[in-house]
């Protein structure tokens, strides 16, 4: 997803961005490659902005986060973090 979109989702869920949109952007792009075969950017963005659960890879169990949603979350965020810190943001 592009950052506007993510802006815009961020939007239309209610809410004004509090994150950087591109770090959002280019870590959900990374989250995505890294699982491609079982999802995409748009469902990370997804999962972690909405908690939009993502069956291919069983983010949630009787709705809460399974292992493998937790682990999602955390790589995520490490993407995320890194993205902020090599671009000076």
């Amino acid at each position: 997803m592009k950052p506007e979109e993510i802006k815009k989702y961020i939007e239309d869920l209610g809410h004004e961005p509090r994150h950087d949109v591109n770090a959002l952007a280019a870590a959900a792009e990374e989250v995505a490659y890294l699982y491609q075969s079982s999802t995409n950017a748009k469902q990370i963005i997804e999962f972690m902005l909405a908690d939009k659960p993502i069956p291919t890879l069983a983010t949630h169990s009787y709705g809460f986060h399974s292992r493998s949603g937790r682990g999602l979350r955390e790589l995520f965020k490490e993407n995320y973090n890194s993205y902020i810190r090599n671009n000076g943001n």
